[in-house]
């Protein structure tokens, strides 16, 4: 279809007057934004028109804040309470279990701790001189023979489980079992060309300065402890009474030294070692330690303490008696189960 000249001449000017139109209308309605802008408030239900608003007040100029003099600035190091709660030491009186009665039925014996006061000590074999085990233990070899390990092994648990204060009693470096498998850390008889010397039980006797021996006590002790034993003692903590072994050095140094390495690597503030003596006079390590003694007469008993090398005898002084003279009772204290009422 032809339009002519005069048509598109009219369409085109029709169109530059809408683009104008166009044009001029989204000015407009920028500029209306830009205005009613200022009308709008924003509320908690949404935004409104409020031409009510009138006029913007007028702005005023901001001065910047004058530094303060003379202010002090005071640091206070916050307090923190880093007290470590100290245990208190008090002397332990309690009984010790005959080993007769461990053969037997021991819910008897058990019938006997349940009527004890909180905090009573207690003392229990759990390895004998040929040194065998009277529980199931990874160290070495149980006993079965002796005592029924089962019936030790729900003992044990009970005492840990209980409020009264535990001690094991173990042979020291008197133990024929651990000295016929480990025959250097013995002790060699005069011209046995190397074998170990035997007592009057059949027992072999390990060397206190040997490394492994040391060790062998460590890991019965650090055992002991983790199944809830608040204190080890150490019978045969010595050298046999004999001129029939070889040992070059000094005895009593020897066995000093041995019960401090033992001390140092396993006394706590909640756990105690102990050492069974014949003399009052046993060189007793620092720590938590405890020397115990036996067949002391009660007349003897405050004269006796005094001979021990500790500041606090009645905390570091352990009797075992048979007899309830209370002469004993201004120290530390062990009687047999059967005397208890």
């Amino acid at each position: 279809m032809n339009i002519s000249y005069r048509t598109r001449r009219v369409f085109r000017r029709l169109g530059k007057a809408i683009v104008i139109l166009a044009i001029a209308a989204i000015v407009a309605w920028l500029c209306w934004i830009i205005w009613v802008g200022r009308y709008i408030v924003y509320t908690p239900d949404g935004a409104k028109l409020d031409f009510n608003l009138g006029d913007f007040p007028e702005g005023v100029l901001a001065v910047p804040p004058t530094d303060a003099e003379n202010v002090e600035i005071f640091y206070e190091e916050p307090q923190i309470d880093v007290t470590i709660p100290v245990v208190e030491k008090t002397s332990i009186q309690g009984y010790y279990i005959d080993f007769e009665d461990l053969k037997t039925d021991i819910s008897a014996v058990k019938a006997k701790l349940d009527k004890l006061p909180a905090g009573t000590a207690v003392l229990l074999d759990v390895k004998n001189i040929k040194g065998y085990f009277h529980y199931s233990t990874s160290v070495g070899t149980t006993a079965s023979k002796d005592v029924d390990t089962a019936q030790m092994d729900a003992l044990i648990e009970y005492l840990a489980n209980s409020n009264l204060y535990t001690i094991a009693r173990i042979p020291a470096f008197r133990d024929w079992e651990y000295g016929l498998n480990h025959v250097p850390s013995g002790l060699p008889k005069k011209d046995g060309n190397g074998s170990l010397w035997m007592d009057d039980s059949n027992c072999y006797w390990l060397d206190p300065t040997d490394e492994d021996a040391l060790n062998y006590l460590l890991r019965i002790t650090v055992e002991l402890r983790s199944l809830g034993f608040d204190e080890v003692v150490y019978t045969d903590f010595r050298f046999p009474n004999t001129d029939k072994i070889i040992f070059e050095g000094d005895k009593a140094q020897a066995i000093a030294e041995a019960a401090a390495a033992l001390a140092a690597a396993c006394t706590t503030d909640r756990f105690c070692v102990s050492f069974v003596s014949t003399t009052p006079t046993f060189q007793l390590p620092e720590g938590n330690c405890r020397l115990y003694l036996q067949d002391v007469a009660a007349a003897d008993v405050e004269t006796v303490a005094s001979q021990v090398p500790t500041d606090d005898p009645s905390l570091h002084v352990l009797f075992m008696t048979t007899v309830n003279d209370t002469r004993f009772d201004d120290y530390c204290v062990l009687r047999p189960l059967s005397s208890a009422h």
